[in-house]
């Protein structure tokens, strides 16, 4: 995508560089269903993201633990931030342990990048007191519709061959 601000991010981490800007403009301010979970950005590097969101009592279910569709939206929503300008192809998510506490968050590593699909490990976490508590873990293959070069690291790009 030319002049894909995420361009600029390749040697810039933090919540104000161009990356996460990015993020926060086209994955949050544009997006009515993020802004309704109350999604935020907590952590970016290239490759590397991490979001939260406060567990409120409409996103948990009757046993009163986060409801597994709302740990299945923080991986993959981390899952394609870490990777760029995509779409999600498809994701295993395994459930751990039931989410309860305050807060949500998910870290999204993105494993490797190529032209055609990029495979991005996500994990959900719960906030209970001090302690996060590792609740769900994901797999996700997610597809380039922009520029996943500009977050991708040159060690986990892979050549055409290898695809």
């Amino acid at each position: 995508m030319s002049g894909d601000p995420m361009s600029a991010a390749a040697d810039s981490n933090g919540l104000d560089s161009p990356g996460a800007q990015w993020l926060q403009e086209r994955g949050i301010e544009a997006s009515a269903f993020t802004r309704s979970m109350g999604t935020r950005l907590r952590f970016f590097a290239p490759g590397r993201v991490e979001i939260e969101l406060d567990l409120r009592p409409d996103l948990t279910q009757h046993h009163g633990q986060a409801h597994g569709a709302v740990l299945g939206y923080l991986a993959d929503t981390v899952s394609a931030w870490a990777a760029g300008d995509v779409v999600t192809a498809e994701y295993k998510l395994n459930f751990l342990t039931a989410a309860r506490g305050d807060l949500l968050w998910a870290r999204g590593e993105m494993l490797r990048a190529g032209r055609r699909q990029v495979i991005v490990r996500a994990d959900v976490y719960a906030q209970q007191g001090d302690q996060d508590i590792h609740v769900a873990t994901s797999l996700a293959t997610v597809s380039p519709v922009g520029a996943v070069e500009a977050v991708s690291s040159p060690e986990k790009r892979v050549t055409d061959a290898a695809q």
